[in-house]
């Protein structure tokens, strides 16, 4: 835990003083919003589900960002190899760059959240407060999944172009029951139409955090 701490102390201060991860996302956030709002161009009876695709597109493309950020600042100047030749535990150094990265996300993605309501005329009500689980089972599972992904192509070429071909065929069934879930939530259906889909994230993000863990650990190693 103290490396945990030490490492995702590190990464928080330094995107404290630079600030470049997160208005970098919400850059992004802003330009997929006014993209889409323009090329959609909602109407009210379609508004909410229009609005529930456009915050999870959003929440892919910064996850992407972010996570790629986070990985490629290591291995600058050989900071990961250091890392590994430390006392430091995989899993523990995997948790560190997976809690920075939901961190970074998180915040992008209250940003996005501030923008549909803008952009797509939302009420703010009980609605937007039954986004929360959605968001953050969504948020956690991608920044598990893209944590590790960008470890993998982070050693290799174009490893940029790389991460989106890996993450986002991995991650659509997760996505699919994300937009289905938001868009349950901001149509004021019964929690049980939204609690389907929210196990179906409970499971992926399961799934992805173990294997990010167990895997990691093999990714990072110098062979």
């Amino acid at each position: 835990m103290g490396a945990f701490a030490a490492i995702l102390r590190k990464d928080l201060r330094l995107e404290i003083r630079s600030g470049q991860s997160t208005l970098a996302l919400f850059a992004l956030s802003l330009l997929i919003m006014v993209v889409l709002v323009f090329a959609l161009d909602p109407q009210p009876s379609d508004r909410a589900h229009d609005a529930a695709g456009a915050l999870w597109v959003a929440l892919v493309f910064a996850g992407m960002l972010g996570a790629t950020r986070s990985i490629l600042a290591e291995n600058e100047n050989g900071c990961m190899r250091a890392l590994t030749l430390g006392p430091i535990d995989a899993a523990a150094l995997y948790g560190a760059k997976l809690t920075g990265g939901f961190i970074f996300m998180a915040i992008a993605e209250l940003a996005a959240v501030i923008l549909i309501v803008l952009f797509f005329n939302l009420e703010i009500g009980a609605a937007l407060i039954r986004l929360a689980p959605p968001l953050i089972l969504g948020t956690l599972g991608f920044a598990a999944l893209a944590t590790l992904l960008a470890a993998i192509s982070g050693r290799t070429r174009a490893g940029d172009l790389l991460l989106p071909v890996l993450a986002v065929p991995l991650f659509v069934p997760a996505l699919i029951a994300g937009v289905k879930a938001s868009e349950a939530a901001l149509l004021g259906l019964p929690l049980a139409a939204e609690g389907q889909w929210l196990g179906i994230l409970i499971g992926f993000d399961v799934l992805f955090v173990t294997l990010g863990a167990l895997l990691f650990e093999h990714v990072i190693r110098e062979d």
